[in-house]
């Protein structure tokens, strides 16, 4: 009992000494107080939004979205500049802003350079060194309207910003190093509306002080909109630009690269306009490095013969297509994917889209069990045979049933397991349990540069 109150009398001598039981309650739930640059820097972004009647902007894309960016430009690992977006309600004209406010030796924000843009929105903003000085300049796409787009690049000095180069777009673009010289340039994805021209990409780098436009390269036709764009490797490991476009009947990816004569797509057909080597439908899967050798690839489904010729799921494997600076294409894996249960399973060496067929099997969702169904099916003639499923439990019950005579965990988070079933004596299928949980991977992220 004493000891008891001793501890009591300790506790309560603590709260005294800290000062917190006299303390109003409202102090109790107060914000933490910023460092006072901090709130030097909010004051003169205040006395430049009360100067110009301006309120924050939105910036639509992108990995930059803040409306306030604390940046470092030159490199030296401080964040000494400060990107503020702003809308002047009362302006007529130009009316979107970007203002920067850099810190001086006193530590104290000051406004440096102001920009202003025509229309609605800021659609992106992206930072990259486009000069190759060592410091990063800004690119900004302003939005016009839901289709036109004003894309321009600033670089800084001491007492304000030079524009490199402007020009309006109305699908996409994309930064990349793309003659690998240290510097970055901008790839621009025009679409053709007018019907008589080319659907183009427009390659701008930087030369004699500007950002200029140097070559462009045809995009395929039939454009109706630009999806995705990344750079990344092709299979003879020259860097290149993967663009997916959606068109009236699907999609396709354009491969660009410079050449000699500048930019080019390799992938796109002279007689047809159209990359068909690289056109797929029918998946949710795009543009990766599914096999984690460094080279993208594009995914190219190939339908599965039901077993049951009335069953409206249709299946496919997809086989991944690497390919090169020519424009030629090999086949680097094939995948299963399961877009609806979130996984997808990389297929051995020998599994030829004759001899096998896969079935979903959704007769347990009301217990919380999906599965799909690998058979093996060299004979049309007989009944397909199973030799492999893969489970997605969740519901409560959902680790008693992965315990299941014959059932393997291939992997599990706070609300789904996945597990497998596999019948080898059915089929030497090249797996074994070790293998299965090596090739079963969840989709954990979803697979654009406007």
């Amino acid at each position: 009992m004493k000891r008891g109150f001793l501890l009591l009398l300790g506790a309560v001598m603590s709260l005294c000494l800290s000062g917190c039981i006299f303390k109003p309650v409202d102090d109790l739930y107060a914000l933490p107080i910023l460092p006072q640059e901090y709130r030097d820097l909010q004051n003169a972004i205040d006395d430049t939004m009360r100067e110009l009647g301006a309120e924050y902007a939105t910036i639509n894309y992108g990995s930059s979205t803040s409306t306030i960016q604390l940046l470092d430009l030159d490199g030296d690992g401080e964040q000494e500049t400060a990107a503020v977006f702003l809308r002047v309600t009362s302006a007529e004209e130009k009316p979107m802003r970007v203002c920067l406010f850099r810190q001086g030796a006193d530590q104290t924000y000051r406004q440096s350079a102001m920009l202003s843009g025509d229309g609605t929105a800021i659609n992106s903003v992206a930072y990259e060194d486009l000069t190759g000085d060592g410091s990063r300049e800004l690119i900004v796409s302003w939005q016009h309207s839901a289709g036109v787009h004003m894309l321009a690049a600033y670089n800084f000095t001491g007492s304000g910003a030079n524009e490199l180069m402007s020009t309006t777009y109305n699908e996409g673009y994309i930064t990349v190093d793309l003659d690998q010289d240290g510097c970055w340039e901008l790839v621009v994805f025009q679409q053709d509306t007018t019907g008589e021209g080319y659907n183009v990409a427009e390659y701008y780098d930087y030369q004699n002080g500007v950002l200029a436009l140097s070559s462009t390269g045809a995009l395929s036709d039939g454009l109706k909109d630009v999806v995705r764009a990344e750079s990344g490797l092709l299979a003879d490991k020259r860097l290149g630009v993967y663009v997916t476009l959606e068109l009236e009947n699907g999609y396709v990816t354009d491969v660009l690269t410079l050449d000699q004569m500048g930019l080019i797509n390799v992938t796109r057909d002279m007689e047809s306009g159209v990359s068909l080597a690289t056109s797929w439908t029918n998946t949710e899967a795009t543009t990766t490095d599914i096999n984690g050798d460094g080279v993208l690839e594009i995914p190219r489904p190939q339908l599965l013969t039901a077993p049951d010729p009335e069953d409206a799921g249709s299946q496919y494997l997809i086989y991944w297509q690497q390919i090169d600076s020519n424009g030629k294409s090999a086949t680097s894996g094939i995948t299963y994917h399961s877009f609806t249960d979130g996984w997808y399973l990389t297929l051995p060496n020998g599994w030829d889209i004759n001899n096998i067929t896969v079935v979903r099997d959704d007769g347990l969702s009301g217990r919380g069990e999906r599965a799909v169904v690998f058979y093996y099916w060299p004979d049309r003639e007989e009944e397909p045979k199973r030799f492999l499923t893969i489970y997605r439990l969740t519901g409560s019950n959902r680790t008693a049933r992965s315990k299941q005579p014959g059932r393997m965990v291939l992997y599990s988070d706070s609300a789904t397991i996945y597990c497998a079933s596999l019948d080898v004596k059915v089929w030497d299928c090249g797996l074994d349990e070790a293998g299965l949980m090596q090739r079963f991977k969840p989709i954990t992220a979803a697979w654009s540069s406007r």
